[in-house]
């Protein structure tokens, strides 16, 4: 049971940080001589593992058979998230 919790911490939280150091060095709108798509294409892979790794999760959480599917569990919860990371975020500045 710990190992399974520890190993949720390092996916989530520590793919948070590979993804965010990525983008952070290469954004997106800034001009480059030779753009850095291995680094990008790495930060979108860490971004979909996260959300593959979440699904699952919630998967095993919730199974309510054929009356509602977990997909839009999923969609509601990262969409609620979004919700209050952007209230958050407009209170703090």
């Amino acid at each position: 049971m710990f190992l399974e919790r520890l190993l949720a911490i390092i996916i989530i939280g520590g793919g948070y940080f590979i993804w965010s150091a990525i983008f952070k060095k290469y954004p997106f709108g800034k001009e480059y001589k030779q753009k850095p798509i291995l680094a990008w294409l790495i930060g979108f892979l860490v971004i979909f593992g996260q959300l593959a790794y979440i699904y699952l999760v919630f998967a095993r959480l919730f199974e309510y058979g054929d009356s509602i599917p977990i997909i839009f569990l999923v969609i509601g919860i990262v969409f609620t998230a979004l919700l209050f990371l952007m209230i958050i975020r407009r209170r703090r500045g």
